[in-house]
């Protein structure tokens, strides 16, 4: 998309009907993302950790609960993106904006550019962290306040073994984030229809004297 956004990426003739179109596409690849890391997100939790208690009890629990809050945040932000953003562009160039979309974004957008450039970074900057298991920090903590000896090896918890219920709750898991991100796909695309036909329905409306003031 970066490419695309360079300087002769898209004919000035092309770029009203072309950016719609492909922000769309864009946006259907990055909302297929978000689903499968929210679905590998779902599988690590059950894997590393039992209960929402050791999101602040361990070390993993917390560095893992600062990174849902930001993942959180980011997802807030795509949604605002889906649902107003993306129309807003669109009815913009069915408005007759003819200026390049980075113009457009770093315009009119520029503190929620900010803040998903700096959310993206602060998950990369602490994914590193994310070191061994709360479920055995947890575990190592219980046999190290019983433990006899300060040098003993502290035991470790065994893996968890995947079950009928987990692949249950796992497939309907994946059923239910397949279907969001569908549903949410389709309403914002409804959305951005709406807000074209009004804004090219109030352009139509005027009359020429309004058109010359404008």
């Amino acid at each position: 998309m970066l490419l695309l956004a360079l300087p002769g990426g898209v004919p000035e003739t092309a770029r009203g009907a072309f950016w719609s179109g492909a922000i769309r596409r864009f946006s259907a690849l990055a909302m297929s993302c978000v689903a499968a890391i929210a679905l590998s997100g779902l599988f690590l939790y059950w894997g590393h950790v039992d209960g929402p208690s050791q999101l602040f009890t361990t070390m993993y629990g917390r560095v893992l609960g600062v990174k849902i809050l930001i993942f959180g945040t980011m997802l807030l932000l795509g949604v605002f993106n889906q649902f107003w953003l993306h129309p807003r562009i669109e009815a913009l160039r069915a408005g007759g904006d003819q200026r390049r979309l980075r113009t457009i974004l770093l315009r009119q957008f520029p503190a929620l550019l900010a803040v998903e450039l700096l959310l993206g970074m602060t998950v990369l900057f602490v994914a590193p962290f994310l070191h061994g298991s709360a479920r055995n920090q947890a575990f190592q903590a219980e046999a190290a306040a019983h433990a006899t000896s300060a040098s003993a090896e502290l035991p470790k918890i065994p893996a968890k073994q995947v079950s009928a219920s987990t692949w249950t709750w796992g497939t309907a898991e994946t059923l239910l984030v397949i279907a969001a991100m569908a549903a949410g796909y389709r309403v914002s695309g409804r959305v951005a229809r709406r807000r074209v036909t009004a804004t090219t329905a109030g352009i139509t409306s005027k009359e020429p004297d309004d058109l010359v003031g404008v």
